[in-house]
This record gives C-alpha cells, structure tokens and sequence, in this order.
C-alpha cells in the first residue's frame, strides 16, 4: 500500500482540514474536524497523517489531544499540502496513450509532453497561493 495517494479528494480534504485548523484556537480534536468537514474520523487520520509526517501540521496524543498547525497559514503553500498529499503526479494516466497504432511515435512523445507540462503549470500555480490565502480576511 502507498504511503501517499494521488486523488484528487484527499487533497481538498487535507486543505479543507488546514482551514478547520487555521480557524479554530488551539488544538483541535479530529473527530471534531470530521464532524464539521462531514468525513469519516477513519479517513480523515490518514490524511492528517500525512500532514504531520510532512510538518505542516503537529498532533498532540492523549485524552486532550488533537492537532494543530506547525507553521502560520501564510507559510503553507497549497504546494506543501499537495506534495503532502501525494506519490504520483496529478496527471499521471490523464493522457496516456494505450493504443500504438493510432498515433504516431512523435504524437505519443507530444501528449506526455504534455502531460508534464500539465503537471508543473499546476505545481507552479500551487506555489503561489497559501492557506492563509484561502481564509477570510478577518482571520489571516
């Protein structure tokens, strides 16, 4: 089983819990975060999970515990959270080409070029904007 995942949906579940965190003062249960983001506690500990072991966000254990963000909101970029959350690239079998024969050689070459650059304009744009960016003005 992979350490990180490539969906789409554990990505904005792990934005929309730094959100919850960012909000919240203090540390923040996660069955708290679930209940408010309407996802299984199950789920939603392995996405945190993977926050925590990329040092975006901390976790408290014990009966008290819960989480809370290692750095300002200003400081994560949606480029953390998104190699946080990932092991293979958005793209990956977006334009894979199954079939030889009904492209030639340089086709074939052109779509996973382009598939790459698909991936970096989207790296590229995650770079620019922070969780804080995504707040509203009164709590950033």
């Amino acid at each position: 089983m992979k350490d990180k995942v490539s969906s789409t949906k554990w990505f904005g579940l792990a934005l929309q819990s730094l959100l919850v965190l960012a909000e919240h003062d203090g540390i923040c249960p996660s069955s708290m975060m679930a209940q408010k983001l309407e996802a299984q506690s199950t789920f939603l500990r392995k996405i945190l999970a993977n926050l925590v072991k990329a040092g975006i966000i901390s976790a408290k254990e014990g009966r008290d515990g819960g989480y809370y963000l290692a750095r300002d909101a200003s400081e994560i970029s949606l480029k953390d959270v998104y190699d946080a959350m990932r092991s293979d690239p958005y793209s990956q079998g977006f334009l894979d080409v199954n079939s030889h024969e009904c492209f030639t050689a340089s086709t074939r070459s052109a779509l996973y070029n382009l598939k790459d650059e698909m991936e970096s304009w989207l790296v590229e744009g995650l770079a620019k904007k922070t969780v804080a960016d995504l707040l509203p003005k009164e709590i950033r």
